[in-house]
């Protein structure tokens, strides 16, 4: 059920691009960051994956979701985790189980990446306490090239005619890998720049 992500230090769940709420409106706006999405296109299109897609989305919607993806998160052994490498949560009820995960597995370092501003602001007001310590929620700005906003505590940036913005993405100058960076997931960093590819 979980992904193998050749260029990240531990593993990863996703879902399908086109399931995403805002990347799906983003995705037909020339020069926002979900334009030209790496996965609506390519190996995503292939039956197999979209197969395993479904499947995932319907783990996301299982009532014991929660145990069964503390489980799996226990049986991996890098400490670091990263939630949607493609696709984004899809409803508060998604995000509540996701920190009830992250609450209950404090041995792994949790990514997010999301452009669902509304449904996580929601979720955390649910949710009603302190954010775990090993949870980095990074909200992305919507525009390449585009600072994301202040408000939100962590944040991403795609750049491709400016300089970074926080944190530079070493990925392209390490053959596509994160190599020993570890700053998506590093509550210290507050904005992470990844070069548009």
């Amino acid at each position: 059920m979980l992904s193998n992500v050749s260029k990240m230090p531990g593993k990863s769940i996703s879902l399908s691009a086109f399931d995403c709420q805002t990347g799906e409106k983003l995705s037909k706006i020339p020069g926002s960051v979900c334009h030209d999405c790496y996965a609506r296109k390519g190996m995503y299109r292939m039956p197999n994956v979209i197969n395993k897609m479904e499947e995932r989305k319907e783990f996301f919607d299982s009532i014991d979701f929660v145990p069964r993806m503390i489980g799996l998160l226990n049986k991996t052994r890098s400490e670091y985790f990263r939630w949607f490498d493609s696709g984004d949560v899809q409803s508060v009820r998604m995000a509540l189980n996701i920190l009830d995960v992250v609450e209950a597995t404090p041995n792994k370092r949790h990514w997010i990446p999301t452009k669902e501003r509304a449904i996580w602001l929601d979720a955390i007001k649910q949710y009603g306490r302190k954010l775990p310590d090993n949870l980095v929620i990074r909200y992305s700005a919507t525009m390449v090239d585009q600072a994301p906003p202040e408000s939100w505590t962590h944040s991403s940036a795609v750049v491709k005619s400016i300089d970074a913005i926080g944190h530079e993405c070493p990925a392209p100058k390490q053959q596509g890998k994160c190599g020993d960076c570890r700053a998506c997931w590093d509550a210290s960093v507050k904005t992470v720049s990844y070069h548009k590819h």
